[in-house]
């Protein structure tokens, strides 16, 4: 029996769709090394081919512009880092809070610093790149902001935090937490450690949630 279909044909052995795969893992490799070491905006379509041995017609079958790329290496990196924050606390004490707190954050930093160029494509090289990348990164922050304002609520729910709004602090978590990830990305004359940083990290967390505002 003949197939027709084009993602079936092979060609050395491999399908076009097996080719696909591999040419779009080759452009997503070269980017990550070339936007963690060059700079996003330094880093030419010519570039990522070059180091990915593909043509310049192979890249947009796989993405339509370098931005593209951005926003998949973005996604990538976020959906992990937000996935292993909220598998932590399912695993956590739902009754103790500094633990979760802690187990949450700590995911998160290791997830999202386990390969410093990825938290530097994150943190660093996605910022500042267009309104669209900036919508697109606010869209990423308010799903982590929402997994905390989840936690902080039901922790009012059963009376081990205050009843209120969170969404300030929630946002306001975000920003300090992903600034930490920053720092433990950012060369400097005293690196410091996961632990640290993840431990100073729940020390604000448990702050901003337990405290009521004035």
């Amino acid at each position: 029996m003949k197939v027709n279909n084009a993602e079936n044909r092979r060609y050395r052995s491999r399908t076009t769709a097996e080719r696909r795969t591999e040419r779009r893992d080759k452009l997503i490799e070269a980017a990550t090394e070339a936007f963690a070491s060059d700079g996003y905006s330094n880093t030419s379509i010519e570039q990522l081919c070059s180091m990915a041995g593909i043509s310049a017609r192979n890249f947009y079958e796989e993405f339509g512009s370098k931005e593209e790329l951005l926003h998949t290496l973005y996604d990538d990196i976020n959906v992990r880092a937000i996935e292993a924050a909220a598998s932590a606390l399912a695993k956590a004490d739902p009754l103790d809070f500094k633990t979760r707190a802690r187990a949450g954050v700590t995911a998160y930093l290791k997830t999202m610093t386990a390969d410093r160029r990825m938290a530097r494509i994150a943190h660093i090289e996605s910022v500042g790149v267009s309104a669209a990348m900036e919508a697109h990164r606010q869209a990423a922050l308010n799903v982590f902001a929402s997994l905390i304002k989840q936690e902080a609520n039901r922790l009012a729910k059963i009376k081990l935090a205050p009843k209120r709004d969170f969404s300030l602090t929630a946002i306001a978590l975000v920003g300090a937490i992903r600034g930490l990830a920053v720092a433990s990305v950012t060369p400097g004359d005293k690196p410091q450690s996961l632990e640290k940083i993840a431990a100073e990290a729940t020390h604000l967390i448990v702050a901003a949630i337990l405290q009521s505002p004035a």
